[in-house]
């Protein structure tokens, strides 16, 4: 959506201490000024009048959304408006969750056969070669094939353990454990070109290429992985 309106994107990691620091960094180091941030699974910074998550700002916005849609776009309503959305930019679909794993050691054996999962290497795709991977951000080891230098630019921890991977077909999956809980957690989105209007379509190959990444990568089985209920 930024690329398509001109505007100025940028990625940081999970926490809104990450988007803030960079918000505040964005408006003292250019003329820019930021409109948002927000995390998929927490919340939204209207503005940098709050440095920090928001539920009144982002309130107020969506009120003043409602109101602008019901007095100047014929009344639409929000879900009118989520489909003008993806008609315009399309349809985007995610889906995250988790596995319980109290083993450390466990665990770093899991990301070390990821990475050498290639001829000793990373994996260059999933179900047989169908689904091909594009490019590969490592935050453990510092690792992004997508830079010319192949050095990510986001800030990375031999503590942890975060693994992303970009596919041809766009479908992108993080898989990575939490700083809090004795978890394995996964991230993943697919987002359709605004000319694919079978919804029920996208959805399915989101699901089908989770479940092949997972099970490929993780092996919940063999690993006694427990899944989120």
């Amino acid at each position: 959506m930024a690329r398509m309106e001109g505007m100025h994107f940028e990625e940081t990691l999970t926490g809104f201490k990450w988007m803030c620091n960079k918000a505040k960094e964005v408006e003292d180091d250019s003329s820019k000024t930021v409109l948002m941030a927000f995390e998929e699974s927490i919340g939204y910074m209207c503005g940098t009048s709050v440095l920090d998550k928001d539920g009144i700002t982002a309130a107020v916005r969506m009120t003043e959304l409602i109101a602008y849609l019901h007095l100047r776009e014929s009344g639409k309503t929000l879900l009118d408006k989520l489909k003008d959305i993806y008609d315009k930019y399309g349809y985007h679909f995610n889906i995250n969750s988790y596995f319980f794993n109290h083993d450390s050691e466990l665990t770093a054996r899991i990301f070390e056969r990821i990475r050498t999962l290639h001829n000793g290497g990373y994996p260059i795709s999933i179900s047989n070669g169908k689904y091909s991977i594009k490019h590969i951000r490592d935050l453990t080891t510092g690792y992004d094939s997508s830079m010319p230098n192949q050095q990510s630019t986001l800030p990375t921890s031999s503590l942890s353990q975060m693994l992303t991977f970009t596919f041809e077909n766009g479908f992108v999956i993080t898989l990575r454990t939490s700083g809090t809980e004795p978890k394995l957690k996964y991230y993943a989105e697919l987002c359709g070109a605004p000319d694919e209007k079978d919804h029920k379509k996208i959805e399915a190959l989101c699901k089908e290429m989770i479940n092949a990444t997972l099970e490929e990568f993780l092996e919940p089985k063999k690993n006694k992985l427990k899944p989120q209920e």
